[in-house]
């Protein structure tokens, strides 16, 4: 294990106990320390050190920050030539961030608006997205719901339960109602999941038929019986 030295100059000194951050500063430092030890690890040579076991050389570094409990910290996290040195130290803190993202992502698809997300963003952590950043995370919905709209139905369902719902939803401008078309599949073990669904202007045989034939197409299979409410 590579013995980490973290070194201070007399302006960061200063900042550490007389400024107000002072607790971002000094985890910033260390972090940065601990990043560099990975990578001497990584690569078995500090920098600029010419070894018979070298196995790679630096190439740079990224910036990178953190949203911590103490504040934003800056990292600049090495890289290497090719490209395989993976840190492992804040890999609980992308998990924060991801829990972050995710609840920007809740909070649009609820009706706040991206407005209102700034400011709550800012307010609570002290970190601003942009109202284009998150109009541009809640785009990465779109992939998501693709992928599970799409997969294959691998389980047998031999019970059905279909429905529709009126939704008002924005588009071209405006809020309009729009018809949702869903359709639950009970296993043989008895559990409940929901295969599809179809957003229609309105509830037709037309679009049933589309949906249920999409669901065919996936891979439904089994089925004894089928409900709906007309």
């Amino acid at each position: 294990m590579t013995q980490i030295e973290v070194s201070f100059d007399e302006e960061t000194l200063r900042e550490v106990l007389l400024g107000d951050k002072g607790a971002e500063v000094l985890l910033e430092k260390v972090m940065n320390e601990i990043l560099e030890a990975e990578m001497t690890e990584h690569l078995e040579a500090e920098s600029g050190e010419q070894t018979s076991g070298r196995r790679g050389y630096r190439n740079g570094s990224y910036d990178r920050t953190l949203t911590m409990r103490v504040g934003s910290v800056k990292l600049e996290v090495p890289g290497d030539q090719e490209g395989t040195f993976l840190t492992k130290l804040y890999e609980r803190y992308q998990r924060s961030e991801k829990a972050l993202v995710t609840t920007l992502m809740r909070m649009v698809l609820q009706g706040v608006s991206t407005c209102r997300v700034k400011k709550i963003t800012t307010e609570l952590c002290c970190r601003e997205f942009s109202r284009q950043t998150v109009s541009n995370l809640t785009e990465k919905l779109d992939e998501q719901v693709q992928a599970w709209a799409e997969r294959p139905l691998e389980e047998e369902y031999p019970f059905l339960l279909a429905d529709a719902m009126q939704l008002k939803v924005r588009r071209q401008g405006a809020v309009r109602s729009t018809t949702a078309m869903s359709v639950v599949g009970i296993s043989e073990e008895s559990y409940r999941e929901i295969l599809g669904f179809k957003i229609a202007l309105h509830e037709t045989g037309e679009s049933w038929k589309a949906l249920f034939e999409s669901l065919k197409e996936r891979g439904l299979r089994g089925v004894e019986f089928a409900v709906n409410d007309a």
